[in-house]
């Protein structure tokens, strides 16, 4: 005789399911990025074309141009580490959102207080496939939120949307007697 596998386990009716789960996108720094090659290729390209006159200055202009890079790379880096940082996740009864480098701090707007969801994207967005998603709530600690640079922002709009309905339709109104 052959044993047979076990059941696979089944979902009870109150579970909370994980629907989606990402954080903002790096994306999101391209214009930082640009600025830093932007920064990186001009102020040499001033100086060689213009040494003539400002030999007399190209110290100075050397430790200001790499102090500028510095600070660029500085701030570029600061957002990796905070978009990294950052982390949303939908389950089948709330969005949580993760936040912080050194300390973490989590907020939870549950489904059934979700009263709307908008979108937006700004043209670049679009091009990048990235955007923010606003969720409007009667949370009291948390009426609004954006989650900035998700990739796929109408899609995930569309999920946070359909399964606050699901979740307000299966609420149980009782009168207090």
């Amino acid at each position: 005789m052959t044993p047979m596998a076990p059941p696979a386990p089944q979902a009870t009716a109150g579970a909370e399911e994980r629907l989606w789960r990402g954080g903002p996108s790096l994306a999101l720094l391209a214009g930082k990025f640009f600025g830093l090659i932007v920064t990186a290729i001009v102020i040499p390209l001033l100086l060689y074309f213009w040494y003539d006159r400002l030999s007399q200055f190209a110290g100075w202009i050397w430790i200001i141009f790499a102090a500028i890079l510095l600070w660029l790379i500085g701030g570029i880096a600061i957002a990796i580490v905070r978009i990294k940082a950052t982390m949303y996740t939908v389950t089948s009864q709330r969005v949580i959102i993760e936040t912080g480098i050194f300390t973490k701090k989590v907020e939870d707007i549950d489904l059934r207080y979700i009263d709307d969801t908008q979108f937006d994207q700004r043209l670049s967005e679009r091009i990048l496939g990235i955007g923010n998603v606003t969720i409007i709530s009667s949370d009291k600690a948390t009426p609004n939120y954006v989650l900035r640079g998700v990739r796929d922002p109408r899609a995930l709009r569309e999920l946070i949307r359909a399964h606050a309905y699901q979740v307000s339709q299966r609420q149980l109104f009782t009168r207090a007697t």
